[in-house]
């Protein structure tokens, strides 16, 4: 082949890839419906022998405030609950004290850091259109919370995982892309 016709197939090739590189992700999540129960059953277990452990502090002094109902499960407010949610239970997990107490703890963080990138790339779609906003009333502004130790948020984290793992993220994962 000539040099010229080189040039066009590397060119085509260039523009391809950037084609393909630059494609927008799509929102799937429908393997969220139904986890598998090994990553369910060790979420159990490290609920369970953290609540035996955490039984054994002194002084008790997490107060346990009954969480807000998450928002509505078709709107982008349920994705961006469920996106902190994720990060969260990801940055106490992979930084707890005692690491006895997560034998098999592997599974879930590996199920976090996949549903984390997931939610993320849902939420990226639905960025472009965040104009769609229509102005309302005022919103009212609560009284800023006392920010808790950080033992009692990685208590509350979780004592929340198991909720996370098998109502909001399934949840999120039967109602589809946000709009």
């Amino acid at each position: 082949m000539r040099p010229s016709v080189w040039a066009v197939v590397a060119a085509g090739l260039w523009v391809l890839c950037a084609v393909v590189t630059a494609a927008p992700r799509r929102c799937l999540l429908s393997h969220y419906r139904s986890l598998e129960p090994r990553t369910l059953a060790a979420a159990k277990a490290l609920r369970d022998r953290y609540e035996e452990e955490a039984l054994r502090w002194e002084p008790r002094n997490c107060s346990f405030r009954p969480r807000r109902d998450p928002p509505r499960p078709s709107s982008c407010a349920q994705l961006r609950h469920v996106a902190r949610g994720i990060a969260d239970a990801q940055a106490v997990l992979s930084g707890l004290h005692r690491p006895e107490l997560l034998p098999g703890a592997g599974p879930i963080l590996e199920l976090l850091a996949a549903a984390g990138k997931d939610v993320a790339a849902c939420l990226e779609l639905s960025r472009p259109g965040s104009s769609r906003k229509v102005p309302g009333a005022p919103r009212r502004r609560h009284k800023p919370r006392r920010a808790d130790s950080p033992r009692c948020r990685e208590v509350s984290v979780v004592f929340n995982l198991l909720r996370l793992l098998t109502w909001e993220l399934r949840l999120v994962a039967h109602s589809g892309p946000c709009l």
